[in-house]
Formats: structure tokens, C-alpha cells, sequence
């Protein structure tokens, strides 16, 4: 038993003030061999990718964004003429900053090369996120894709990321992640969950002290066999700590059981609220999860630890 206890062509500057086992082998194999059969499902409608340029001086406190350019777009027209668009950015801190890119006509592959500077503390973007809203611009403005970038990595080296664009959400979005380790103990047939942390909070938009905590179920044939949930937490600078392992007993050495783990905030008059959740098992709609059930499944007593992007369903 494992336990777990450059500059570019186009600058535009702003500062801000607020400165990211032998007698299991049988079962696992069988478990290795439904793995493999298992294909993903979902849209298959590809929106199209960008490419965002990252940065940090550190000398300076600053963090420079580059918007590079976007890739294979696939948008859908309001009108009969192609849609002129842009980018909204936003970064998530306590008090979010948002900045605007040029207005382009639509092409599939087109360039911007324009580049955002903002002065920030470095301990402060680590725990936040950067949103990218592809914004339509004719006949009206409307949001048209989105993607989501966690600035938890960083740094003072300059990185390029390719980011899938896919249709915003329709209903409100938190853009928390939380900070989890699994293990498969299969003398024991259980899952080990380890809830270490989660970040990029939401603030509170009222007075009311807010906390947050996790609750974490298994389920089966889409029935919960167990829940556990971790201590109620108060947040600083927009993450929470908790360390708190749990262990849940899988109902049969198969791919019909997955783990679903939920973020809630709760107000100083105990009123609580799902931010979102995320899920881990075949039936996963995230395909990372999808690989990480499977990983973990076909290798008994291998720790993973990982952190995870909240959807809302």
C-alpha cells in the first residue's frame, strides 16, 4: 500500500498598481485490454488554434503577452460577408486586467504579432490564468471562441503555446484549477486521492467572507457509491491549500466506475456554489482525463500528480 500523506512590431504598454502484484495481474490486464478498445467521442468541429508569446522580467515585474498569429480559423458568419475579428484578453487576478487586440478581416491564417505589457508581481500571475475571447465584429460583436492558458509556469524564458479554440461557454465560467495526486492500489482495489491545492480562485463580488472546499465522489453505472469532501478554506492571494488524502473502493476492476472531484465556494451565511468540476474516467469529456484514467489503471501504484482546468459540466 502506497500512502500519501523580444520586442515585436507592435508594442502597447500598461502599468498596473496591482503588481499564476501478482494476484492482481489477471484484473489488470483485462482492465489494459477494455483501455485499449476505448476511442474518444465529442464535437468534432474544429474552431482553430492561436499562438500566444509569454515572458516575465523579472528585473522589471513584467509579464509581456504576445499575440502571434492564429491558424486553420473556422468561424461561422452571422452575415453574408466573412466576419471582421479580434482578441479579448483577460488575465485573472483578484481585480482581472483586460486588453484588447487590433480588429482583422477574416482569413484562415492571420497574423497579428502584437504585443501587451502589463506590470504585475510575478507570485500573483503564477496563480491566475490568461483568456483569450475571439470576439466577431459584423453585423454585431459577439464572442465566437475562447481558449484558456495557465500562467502557473511562468517565467523569464520566452515561450510560445499553440491553443485550441474552442466554443465559448454559455453559462458563467470559473477558470480555477486544482492541484491533485492519484494512485491505483490494486491489493486493495481502491483509488488513492490526494486534494493538495487549488488556484486561480474567483474573488468574492460581495462583502460576505468566502471560502472554498472540495467535494469528491465515486461513481458506478452513473450511480455515487462515496463521497468525501475536504475542510472549508479560506483563500489567499487566490489559491487554497488542503493536503487532505481520501480512498475510494472501486466497485469492480473495470471501466465502469470514474471519480469526479468538485470545486465550491462558500459565503460567511453558508451559502455554497459549484465553480466547477472535473472528472476522471473513460467517460471523461476531457481527453487528458480519458489518458490519465487509462495511465493510471494500467499501472498500479504509479503516483500522478497533475494539476486540472475546471468545466462547468
Amino acid at each position: 500500500m502506497f500512502d500519501l500523506s523580444s520586442p515585436q512590431s507592435h508594442i502597447q504598454r500598461f502599468d498596473s498598481a496591482s503588481s499564476v502484484l501478482s494476484s492482481t495481474s489477471s484484473a489488470v490486464g483485462s482492465i489494459e485490454s477494455s483501455l485499449d478498445s476505448f476511442t474518444l467521442s465529442g464535437d468534432e468541429r474544429e474552431l482553430g488554434k492561436v499562438c500566444v508569446r509569454l515572458s516575465y522580467q523579472e528585473a522589471l515585474e513584467q509579464v509581456w503577452i504576445t499575440l502571434v498569429q492564429c491558424s486553420d480559423l473556422n468561424l461561422q458568419p452571422d452575415g453574408a460577408e466573412p466576419p471582421r475579428f479580434g482578441f479579448k484578453g483577460i488575465i485573472t487576478i483578484p481585480k482581472p486586467i483586460q486588453f484588447k487586440s487590433s480588429v482583422k478581416e477574416y482569413s484562415q491564417d492571420v497574423s497579428f504579432m502584437e504585443t501587451f505589457v502589463f506590470a504585475l508581481r510575478l507570485q500573483q500571475l503564477r496563480c491566475s490564468a490568461l483568456v483569450l475571447r475571439l470576439q466577431t465584429h459584423n453585423p454585431k460583436k459577439r464572442t465566437a471562441a475562447e481558449c484558456v492558458l495557465s500562467l502557473r509556469q511562468l517565467g523569464p524564458q520566452e515561450t510560445d503555446h499553440w491553443l485550441d479554440l474552442n466554443s465559448p461557454s454559455k453559462s458563467s465560467v470559473c477558470h480555477a484549477e486544482l492541484h491533485l495526486t492519484t494512485c491505483f492500489q490494486p491489493v486493495n482495489g481502491r483509488i488513492q486521492l490526494q486534494i493538495l491545492a487549488a488556484q486561480n480562485l474567483p474573488a468574492s463580488s460581495s462583502p460576505l467572507t468566502q471560502a472554498f472546499f472540495v467535494k469528491a465522489e465515486m461513481h458506478h453505472l452513473g450511480q455515487v457509491l462515496m463521497k468525501k469532501k475536504t475542510r472549508v478554506m479560506k483563500a489567499s492571494g487566490g489559491q487554497c491549500k488542503w493536503a487532505e488524502t481520501f480512498h475510494f473502493q472501486l466497485a469492480t476492476l473495470d471501466d465502469t466506475c470514474s471519480l469526479t472531484v468538485k470545486l465550491y465556494s462558500r459565503s460567511s451565511v453558508r451559502r455554497k456554489q459549484c465553480l466547477g468540476q472535473f472528472q476522471l474516467g473513460l467517460d471523461s469529456p476531457a481527453p487528458e482525463a480519458v489518458e490519465r484514467w487509462k495511465d493510471m489503471m494500467s499501472n498500479p501504484e504509479k503516483v500522478v500528480t497533475a494539476w486540472h482546468r475546471l468545466s462547468t459540466s
